[in-house]
């Protein structure tokens, strides 16, 4: 008697750890988890074992197959099978395929040990029936299915992939499954798709891993190469359906689609992933240099193209600069409202190419009714909420790296990022609490319709604005002709209670639409001086009751806190200091309450830190300036745009090296 039973319930515990994790990290951000691995994964999904002595062993032996099994069928390369069992298949089928036939109660396990299968004209594996179908590769076993240029039809079901099925399915098992599909899809059900262990390596002119209920992945390594989505599942007719769920594994993607897509939700409580979409971020979308200038509060300004920082002749690590290298000039009104990101709608099969799961497409709008589409290439993207828990992100993307169209959490991990769009985009609550985020290359850092960081270690090098709180879906906050840009959007804001935020921005550094303030933390904000963008630039009322911020910039634009705010804030423009200037502020003891280095030359300074009281005395250093300010509030100059005019100015003394003056 020969068995395989391979621990399948240390497999399960892991996976159970796994949930325990994804708890404790949900409680971190103040949110309950969606789901966890017991939700999500059954017993027999996670069994890798099976029995020899009562599996039918199928041979495969060039271009004829033999099997003795009853319910097993047999012609020429066509190998059916109609009953429940344990099914091993091995050696190499030159043109055929393996039909599942079943009743729709029946469970069916096909072993793959050291199997080979290519059809010239269609699926080499097709359920057309069953309950459930796992699919596991033999301990150390090396596998192959693989298709050709057309996929001839059988029955009114749409196959369009190399392993096609109407039932539930699941992959698992410790060997290596290697699928080619040069005319469609790698995997396709039309229920769940499940796997929880394994190694793949699927090339796909479609998709690589579709299920159209749900993708669910426990573990396993994974090296997808798609000419769409890698990862999809997409289900319009049913919002409770159509989700991605990461509880594990490794990833490396290249897709020309979006790397992972869900039309409702995703959830990823811990998966190292590698993922370069569209080409990479040097792909990205041109942003055009036709739009409002900066401290327009959540306005774009414009789209740039994406590319990394350079060193200019001062010495400054700056974002590049609009196309045509010129900044916008102060009275420059916006354009109209420019959409973005419109919802994707998948397009119309052609032949010999997946039908109803063809590429995602996105319209935007250009200057009157002409409209073009583009295929996204995001790097994860949910249709209604997209939960990062933990795991490591390399990303490369053309578009969004990470991108909800309802809420977006990130509760930890690790993520670099390099995108030609948004690093973290939600068209509604975008949510940080946890994890270390380096964004070397983006459009934008953070944008959503709220921007709350409560926690985390994040770095942001943005062509425009570093974080960026705008009503509407990815449209760059801006309302239509005749809006008053100016105007406080109701609901939109950027809080900030904790964690580490360092901004190299070539827009706004912190912008909203509506309101800002900040309890907590640690923000450092670069801009670029001589432009009509600001460390901050808010509509509505600023606040700070904690934590410490220095932003450095412009002085035309430049804002300071409001009112509201409990903890002293101080805002002066100086002469022009160049990049690498020291900006500092110390007491009247000379104790340094607060420094940095600026990464950009700059003319402005706001700075704020425990320490700075009513009445006290301070010494503001930047560069080659020095300029004492005593306090008689809390609030010392008022900034360019009006705001947070409120509070008393306080005094200074004159300069103690280089000229230097309040922000008026």
């Amino acid at each position: 008697m020969k068995k395989h039973c391979l621990l399948p319930l240390l497999m399960a515990a892991a996976v159970l750890v796994s949930g325990c994790q994804a708890a404790k990290a949900a409680d971190a951000t103040g949110q309950t988890a969606l789901v966890t691995p017991s939700d999500m994964f059954t017993d027999r999904d996670l069994e890798v074992g099976y029995d020899e002595t009562t599996a039918a062993a199928i041979t495969l032996s060039g271009s004829t197959v033999s099997c003795d099994s009853d319910a097993v069928t047999i012609d020429g390369g066509t190998i059916t099978i109609t009953d429940e069992g344990t099914y091993i298949l091995s050696g190499t089928l030159d043109d055929g395929m393996v039909i599942v036939d079943a009743e729709e109660t029946d469970k069916i396990q096909l072993v793959l040990d050291n199997a080979s299968i290519h059809c010239a004209d269609c699926a080499a594996l097709y359920v057309r029936q069953a309950d459930k179908v796992f699919v596991t590769t033999a301990a150390d076993s090396q596998n192959a299915l693989s298709g050709s240029e057309t996929f001839t039809q059988l029955d009114d079901n749409n196959i369009d992939g190399v392993i096609f099925s109407k039932a539930d399915l699941t992959l698992n098992g410790l060997g290596t499954l290697t699928v080619d599909s040069p005319a469609g899809h790698g995997v396709v059900t039309k229920d769940d798709l499940v796997v929880t262990s394994g190694t793949y390596v699927i090339t796909a002119t479609g998709q690589g891993l579709s299920g159209k209920d749900s993708v669910r992945i426990a573990d396993g390594t994974f090296t997808l190469t798609t000419g769409k989505d890698a990862i999809q599942s997409d289900n319009t007719e049913d919002t409770d359906k159509g989700f991605v769920y990461l509880a594990g594994g490794s990833f490396t993607i290249t897709a020309e689609g979006d790397g992972l897509s869900a039309s409702s939700w995703m959830q990823v409580d811990d998966a190292t992933c590698t993922i370069t979409t569209g080409g990479g971020s040097a792909n990205g979308e041109t942003h055009t240099s036709e739009a409002a200038p900066g401290g327009m509060g959540g306005g774009k300004g414009g789209r740039m193209p994406a590319s990394d920082s350079s060193a200019t002749t001062d010495g400054s690590t700056q974002p590049p600069e609009s196309p045509t290298g010129e900044m916008p000039q102060d009275g420059m009104q916006p354009p109209a409202e420019m959409p973005q990101d419109a919802a994707p709608a998948d397009t119309t099969a052609t032949s010999n190419a997946p039908a109803d799961t063809a590429a995602t497409t996105e319209s935007t709008a250009s200057t009157e009714t002409e409209t073009t589409d583009t295929v996204s290439t995001k790097g994860l993207k949910a249709g209604t909420a997209l939960t990062i828990l933990d795991g490591s992100f390399t990303m490369d993307c053309a578009d969004d790296a990470f991108h909800s169209n309802g809420d977006l959490t990130i509760g930890g991990g690790t993520a670099s990022i390099q995108t030609g769009d948004d690093a973290f985009h939600a068209d509604n609550a975008l949510t940080v609490s946890n994890g270390n985020i380096d964004i070397s290359t983006c459009y934008e850092g953070l944008e959503g319709l709220t921007v709350t960081v409560s926690g985390g270690n994040i770095n942001v090098v943005a062509s425009d604005d570093g974080v960026n709180a705008a009503g509407g879906a990815d449209q760059s906050g801006f309302g239509g002709n005749g809006q008053d840009q100016f105007a406080a959007e109701s609901g939109v804001y950027i809080t900030i209670s904790g964690g580490n935020l360092t901004i190299n921005a070539g827009g706004d550094g912190l912008d909203s639409n509506g309101d800002l303030t900040v309890s907590g933390g640690t923000v450092c904000v670069s801009t670029k001086d001589g432009s009509a963008d600001s460390a901050l630039d808010y509509n509505g009322n600023a606040s700070i009751t904690g934590g410490t911020l220095i932003g450095t910039g412009s002085s035309g634009m430049a804002q300071n806190f409001g009112d509201a705010s409990t903890q002293g804030a101080i805002l002066l423009t100086v002469d022009a200091q160049a990049a690498g200037s020291t900006v500092s502020v110390s007491d009247s003891a000379g104790n340094v309450l607060a420094s940095r280095e600026a990464p950009q030359a700059f003319s402005s300074v706001v700075i704020s830190c425990p320490g700075l009281e009513s009445d006290g005395t301070y010494t503001v250093t930047a560069g080659t300036s020095s300029t004492e300010v005593t306090l008689d509030g809390l609030l010392y100059g008022s900034g360019g745009m009006n705001h947070g005019m409120g509070g008393n100015r306080g005094s200074r003394s004159e300069p103690t090296q280089d000229t230097a003056s309040a922000a008026s």
